[in-house]
């Protein structure tokens, strides 16, 4: 269901390649689901840069391409303050790797003075244009 709904959103949201350096690669779509049940989605090109960066509702979505652009890395900041990430992943790091393009999920976690609270789940998925 939550695939079908990140499906959905990408397909309804604008996106243009316009700005862009070089030949777009993948069209990246996310969707933020928030533990509160409201969501934020968007869609991004990436091309030959090596950070690929979309705003998904308060948040900065940063993907790092490698191998091939089926593998990347991915980090999350407040887009306010897109130094410093506002969230760690289940692993309690700031970055982690995806080994696959197909739509992946990951659970979103920001810290407390009490301990950490569930953001919510980031779903990406990646449509190669290869």
């Amino acid at each position: 269901m939550v695939l079908s709904a990140l499906l959905l959103a990408a397909a309804i949201s604008p996106a243009s390649a316009d700005g862009q350096f070089g030949k777009p690669r993948n069209l990246v779509k996310a969707f933020l689901l928030k533990d509160d049940k409201t969501f934020d989605h968007a869609t991004n090109w990436c091309g030959n840069e090596s950070i690929c960066t979309l705003t998904v509702g308060d948040y900065e979505i940063g993907l790092r391409f490698f191998m091939g652009y089926e593998s990347y890395r991915l980090r999350v900041a407040s887009s306010w303050d897109g130094d410093n990430p506002c969230c760690f992943f289940a692993d309690g790091t700031y970055e982690t790797s995806v080994a696959s393009g197909r739509p992946h999920g990951e659970a979103l976690y920001y810290k407390t003075d009490t301990g950490r609270l569930k953001l919510g789940t980031l779903y990406i998925a990646l449509e190669s244009l290869h």
